[in-house]
């Protein structure tokens, strides 16, 4: 570990998060998989790190079904997934940055995944490679706007600008990704406030 991410584990622990550090994907995926129960709720937003970690799949081996929108057949399935994603008792995300002082920050376009990370799971556990962390919040709301934004829009054929040039040009496009985020400075408290862990990897993960 190096000593930004140890400064980052700290800083979380220190916040109140659950925070665990992983040397690969894979233990962390089978960590992520022991800590759900078979008879558990499983939800996630879109996530290329929970993708590219198989998640899905071994959660299927343990007879889990995750409901993911981004798998829907139709419109209407879409609504559906969504609507029941938001009360399961577990939901998985990534993170669009993470700071060294112990904050994590999402962007959405959707309005699904900032929403589950403050209210409607029981638990709440973010995966995210070493490649997030950045020193502050300034950091971090450029890179969201620089590097995971224009990222994701190319990868989601969106028309706007930053999938074209790569960087954020403040866009009024309809298809924009970037119009609520939330930053998590603590876990909420009081009632139907989720637990919230980090399930943070010493690999590159995502974008």
């Amino acid at each position: 570990m190096d000593e930004l991410a140890k400064r980052t584990m700290a800083a979380l622990t220190r916040n109140g998060f659950k925070a665990s550090f992983f040397e690969t994907a894979e233990e962390a995926k089978r960590a992520l998989i022991d800590s759900i129960d078979a008879h558990e709720t499983v939800a996630m937003g879109g996530s290329m790190t929970i993708k590219e970690m198989g998640i899905k799949e071994a959660l299927a081996l343990k007879g889990i079904e995750l409901l993911a929108h981004i798998d829907a057949a139709s419109f209407e399935e879409r609504v559906e997934i969504l609507r029941k994603a938001a009360v399961t008792d577990v939901y998985l995300s990534s993170i669009n940055a993470l700071t060294a002082d112990g904050m994590l920050l999402n962007t959405d376009g959707l309005g699904n995944r900032v929403a589950s990370g403050i209210f409607g799971h029981r638990r709440v556990c973010y995966i995210a490679g070493v490649n997030k962390i950045v020193r502050n919040l300034q950091e971090a709301l450029i890179r969201i706007k620089n590097v995971a934004a224009p990222l994701n829009a190319k990868r989601l054929n969106k028309h706007t600008p930053c999938a074209v040039t790569g960087k954020c040009e403040n866009c009024n496009a309809g298809e924009r990704l970037c119009r609520a985020t939330v930053i998590l400075e603590r876990p909420l408290t009081g009632v139907g406030s989720a637990e919230i862990a980090v399930f943070l990897v010493n690999e590159r993960l995502g974008y």
